[in-house]
């Protein structure tokens, strides 16, 4: 093993004097012979003193005597006699050159020669910095090859900082993103890059990184398929006319249970080469027993999402993110397959009407969007169907039974879900002799009905009920109760009052029989065909009881949630829950918004079912995540039922609290009038309570357009008034960064900051990251106004450090915009354009405009 005996990564072993530092320089150059004038130079500069040669004569003997047979004279010079790898620096290119970039960065503790200060040790740290990084990225190669991805994302972004316009870096930073599951972060920061070479070099990304996004783009295509149904026999014709069909808009209609979805997503797997781009899908849920089919909004949002649209980008309007989805398709080759719709009015807007992208739609209905061609699909031929079920309970099986095998195909009326509920019975008990199931379905032929096929399939439902064990079928009577399409395995355990164990084990068991599906793990559902014949069997006596416990799982879990994902919010009072029922708790932010928006659409589905008190309690709880990931129909509609539900409890303090989100949903979807009654109305409500009245007038504030600053001042000053009054710090504090940010906007800069600086003050007390953040941003506003830029500077570099802190990419890029104006104003150009150059890029990854910043840049020639 090699082992250094001369370090000069820091200092010599003679430490910071001129000794050592000679030490250093001949090190450096181990084997070559150094003249004594370039000993001078190196060690004592461009300008050394007088008697330079004879200094440089009693170090050198010093050296010598101190380590004999080390240095050696050479002609006019001098040569250190060692084995270069006895030497740190050599040894280190030793070991880049040999591929072990991790023992030589180990090496590099310190600087090189960091106490020698000429030009020639500059250039030779200068020089050496670029080696240090080709071997620290050589090495970040290796690791990246070792799937280290999630752990150098910290590291790279650091370096990305710090060389913003290094395309080796931006490779590396993208693919460490992008090997980390977060692929949309991976390519804005592309667009990021591609953006600064263009305005710094008016150059397009080098042909590695371009290759690099194209590769990337092709993986983060969304594929959203539900796995290819297995087996899958038949429909040969249907299968060729998919084939056939040109880009465009197929529609395949059929009774329920004939196999539309089926069809449609085998035909969907097998055609994926063709859309490279990806494949879309939803089911709409246009026949689901409890009526809460998807809304074209939702089906549009989920879209974009998958399609890494940044919210921020969003229009609030169906038309306007109709539109924008035709725009992020429009020259994709993107599959889209719309299951289960109800009619044309649900799928118009969600079509691309590109002629690069096809649709596929399923649905009972004839449905008919322009240009659309039909695919009616019949019941299975029998030879299929005998094929299907065979697959199903092993081909042997049905070659010795072919009699039985035709009366189980008869009586399941050829559809392919009842063969495969009737297959999945017969498959789980491999001994039981298929003639006795088909004797088993022989005395429900009466039922049978050539005009109502779902006759039929209540028969074969009925007689794989009955192999169930008695828990397992208690628990699918009562999953056909679910308000919303899927349940999670808690919501599961409360419906049925069962430990969440037990539950799991028979969901297990209903899923093994073919009768639920669990499309992600923790999530459950079912075909609508079996809800509608669960919900026939649920027992009268335990339908209100179970659907209360479901319910009360939704509301008070959705109460943990929003208090856990909003920490500040004042925890509203809760009944008890139900017995039986599962209350989950949450540890993090990240975690309570995973479940609300998991169950966001159950929540609404459940809403209108709920008690008053469940009602309004699930709408407390959506209110929050849906301002702030922009569902602004569903808190304008969640926030009207709460409302009409708290109206009928006795809780001023709720219906307070819910007029404001009703207010704040109003706004949102730009009804500024019914909003400002809605607060008026919240204001009446909390007569009697300065701390709700003293809330409202902030919120009424905000309403407020810039041409109305001074009247937003006025409700935020009556406010404060308010929270003085009762001694609410928080409301203070929320107050005075609100008396800051007008003073600021109306060019009151001393007040501005006299009102920032007190916030500040209750800020700190609180610990409150972000409301620190805002007062940092509103003392820099004013300390600009006032002319005294080093301060205003320094406020923003602070404010913009919180907000990175705080995880708000819209108020941080703010912060840097403003840090760059107050650059240009003090005249120093080069950090103005850096500030302003981090605003675009922080502005490009929320999805925000950039344009004003840009111009800013090409205004400073930038």
């Amino acid at each position: 093993m090699i082992t250094v005996r001369y370090t000069i990564f820091g200092t010599t072993e003679f430490g910071p004097t001129r000794v050592g530092a000679l030490l250093g320089v001949l090190l450096a150059g181990a084997g070559q012979v150094v003249t004594a004038e370039e000993l001078v130079e190196r060690v004592l500069g461009d300008d050394p003193p007088p008697r330079a040669r004879a200094m440089m004569q009693t170090w050198l003997t010093r050296l010598r005597q101190t380590l004999p047979g080390l240095i050696e004279r050479d002609g006019n010079g001098y040569v250190v006699r060692v084995d270069p790898l006895e030497i740190d620096l050599h040894l280190f290119r030793h070991l880049v050159r040999t591929g072990k970039t991790a023992d030589a960065l180990a090496l590099v503790q310190d600087e090189l020669l960091s106490t020698l200060d000429t030009p020639w040790a500059r250039q030779l740290r200068a020089d050496f910095a670029d080696e240090l990084l080709a071997a620290r990225l050589d090495h970040v190669d290796e690791r990246l090859a070792r799937g280290e991805h999630a752990k150098l994302v910290p590291e790279l972004h650091t370096l990305a900082a710090g060389r913003p316009l290094d395309e080796r870096i931006a490779a590396q930073l993208i693919e460490a993103l992008h090997g980390s599951g977060r692929a949309a972060e991976a390519l804005r920061h592309f667009e990021v890059v591609r953006a600064r070479l263009a305005g710094a070099l008016g150059a397009e990304p080098s042909r590695h990184l371009a290759t690099l996004h194209r590769r990337l783009q092709a993986a983060s295509a969304p594929r959203q398929l539900p796995a290819a149904p297995k087996p899958f026999t038949g429909r040969a014709l249907e299968l060729a006319e998919l084939d056939q069909a040109p880009n465009g808009v197929v529609v395949i209609t059929g009774t329920g249970g004939v196999g539309k979805t089926s069809l449609a997503v085998h035909w969907a797997h097998q055609a994926m080469d063709r859309f490279p781009d990806g494949q879309l899908y939803v089911n709409l849920h246009g026949f689901g027993p409890s009526g809460a089919a998807v809304s074209p909004g939702d089906a549009l949002l989920r879209f974009l999402s998958a399609l890494d649209v940044p919210r921020a980008q969003v229009p609030h309007d169906l038309a306007g993110q109709s539109a924008l989805l035709r725009d992020a398709l429009a020259d994709k080759r993107v599959l889209m397959l719309l299951d289960n719709a109800t009619d044309a009015e649900q799928v118009e807007p969600l079509l691309p009407r590109s002629p690069n992208a096809h649709v596929v739609i399923t649905s009972r209905t004839s449905l008919r969007p322009a240009h659309a061609k039909a695919l009616p699909l019949g019941l299975l031929p029998p030879e299929d169907a005998r094929e299907l079920l065979a697959a199903r309970i092993g081909h042997d099986r049905a070659r010795a039974e072919p009699d039985a095998v035709d009366t189980v195909v008869r009586r399941c009326a050829r559809l392919p879900l009842a063969l495969a509920v009737a297959g999945a019975r017969a498959a789980t008990q491999p001994q039981f002799p298929l003639a006795a199931l088909a004797d088993e379905l022989a005395d429900l032929d009466a039922f049978a009905d050539d005009d109502d096929v779902t006759a039929d399939l209540r028969s074969v439902f009925s007689h794989s009920c009955k192999a169930l064990s008695p828990a397992a079928l208690r628990l699918f009577r009562l999953l056909g109760l679910m308000p919303g399409s899927d349940i999670s395995l808690a919501g599961a355990a409360s419906l049925a009052a069962l430990d969440v164990r037990e539950t799991e084990a028979l969901l297990a068991e209903l899923a093994t029989a073919n009768l639920i599906d669990q499309p992600e793990p923790g999530r459950f559902t079912c075909h609508d065909l079996l809800r509608d014949y669960a919900a026939e069997l649920a027992l009268a006596g335990e339908r209100d009881e179970a659907l209360h416990r479901l319910l009360d799982h939704l509301a008070l879990t959705g109460v943990e949630a929003g208090v856990a994902y909003t920490p500040n919010r004042h925890r509203p009072a809760t009944p008890p829950p139900a017995p039986g029922v599962v209350v989950l708790r949450f540890g993090t932010h990240e975690e309570a918004l995973a479940w609300l928006m998991a169950e966001h659409p159950t929540l609404m589905a459940a809403m209108p079912h709920g008690t008053p008190a469940q009602t309004w309690l699930m709408g407390w709880s959506l209110a929050d995540a849906l301002a702030r990931q922009a569902c602004y129909q569903d808190l304008l509609t969640s926030q009207q039922l709460a409302v009409a539900a708290v109206e009928q409890l006795d809780d001023p303090d709720g219906l307070g609290r819910t007029l404001i989100n009703l207010g704040r949903g109003l706004s949102r979807m730009r009804r500024p009038d019914e909003a400002t009654a809605a607060l008026h109305r919240a204001f009446d409500v909390y007569e009697g309570n300065p701390a709700g009245q003293a809330g409202v007038l902030l919120n009424i504030a905000m309403l407020c357009p810039d041409d109305r600053i001074g009247e937003a001042m006025e409700h935020t000053r009556r406010g404060l008034a308010l929270f003085e009054e009762c001694g609410d710090s928080y409301g203070q504090a929320n107050a005075l960064t609100g008396l800051a940010w007008g003073h600021g906007k109306i060019g009151e800069y001393a007040e501005a900051v006299e009102y920032a600086e007190r916030a500040m003050r209750m800020w700190r007390e609180m610990d409150h990251l972000i409301g620190q953040a805002e007062a940092w941003d509103n003392l820099g506003t004013g300390y600009l106004g006032l002319g005294d830029h080093a301060k205003a500077a320094e406020a923003f570099t602070r404010s913009s450090e919180m907000f990175r802190l705080g995880g708000d990419l819209p108020l941080e890029a703010g912060a840097y915009e403003q840090l760059g104006d107050t650059h240009a104003a003090a005249g120093a150009a080069e950090p103005a354009r850096e500030a302003w150059r981090k605003a675009v890029e922080l502005r490009t990854q929320a999805g925000l405009p950039t344009d004003k910043v840009r111009a800013k840049l090409q205004a400073e020639g930038q």
